[in-house]
């Protein structure tokens, strides 16, 4: 009974995360700004992650099919997807030069955790009682654990520098950044920020509070949360009205030309 109120939580973390992917990549499909692409990327990532770790467990997680898909969860989920969605952020605000280099870093970075996780050693005890958590412990990762250090805390670096610019901007009463409007900016990156962190702690809470089945409960509502801001951050700063015409006192429009003199 516990194993299947774990996976019910799980399963609702999948169908969370693939509505949201679903959703970011409609409006990449319909706007085409490079952001969208890479949230939906990250998020396409969170779903797979959580797809991978729910199927793991009818699959028994210590077979060998249970454990490739166990490093597909860690891989596109503890590892790379914090990263993606920072790169997200870079890409609301920065330039393209920017964006194309932090791209090219992240992508290097995330080529050297894949092979970290992919060839790291399991722990088959750890792993036989992974359901419902967060899986930390489980590969013994040695150095390699840096370089997923180096992504998560680089997507929250990412997301602060991105709140705190655009806090910036609405200290110098700047309205807009890129066609966004700056207050939107701000306060969606505060939700995307919190939402990341809730992420995060889900598995300290599972660890360190016993909080086993609440795991994918609070991941869901990390999710929740930052889409909540990705929807926030995406919506467009209102263009200025056009200048309204002088009436005269017969009803026609003045022109602000002026007109030659009669003879």
């Amino acid at each position: 009974m516990e194993t299947v109120l774990l996976v019910s939580f799980a399963i609702v973390n999948v169908i969370v995360t693939a509505a949201f992917a679903g959703v970011v990549l409609m409006q990449y499909v319909q706007r085409h700004r490079p952001h969208q692409l890479y949230w939906s990327l990250a998020l396409g990532m969170a779903f797979v992650a959580t797809l991978a770790y729910v199927l793991m467990i009818p699959a028994q997680p210590t077979s060998v099919l249970g454990i490739i898909l166990f490093r597909i969860y860690y891989i596109l989920g503890a590892a790379l997807t914090s990263a993606w969605l920072g790169l997200g952020s870079i890409a609301l605000v920065g330039s393209r030069r920017v964006t194309l280099a932090s791209l090219i870093a992240l992508a290097l970075v995330s080529v050297l955790a894949i092979i970290s996780i992919a060839t790291a050693g399991v722990d088959q005890h750890a792993l036989s009682h992974v359901v419902g958590s967060s899986g930390r412990g489980v590969l013994q990762l040695g150095a390699g654990v840096v370089t997923i250090i180096i992504l998560n805390t680089a997507g929250v670096v990412a997301v602060v520098g991105v709140l705190l610019y655009s806090l910036w901007k609405l200290l110098r009463r700047q309205s807009s950044i890129r066609g966004l409007q700056t207050s939107n900016v701000f306060w969606g990156n505060i939700l995307i920020l919190l939402g990341e962190l809730l992420n995060a702690a889900a598995g300290s809470f599972a660890r360190f509070m016993g909080l086993e089945s609440t795991f994918w409960l609070f991941m869901a509502l990390g999710w929740i949360v930052f889409f909540c801001g990705v929807l926030l951050t995406g919506r467009r700063a209102a263009r200025p009205a056009p200048a309204s015409t002088a009436p005269t006192t017969t009803g026609v429009p003045v022109s602000s030309s002026k007109q030659p003199a009669s003879s």
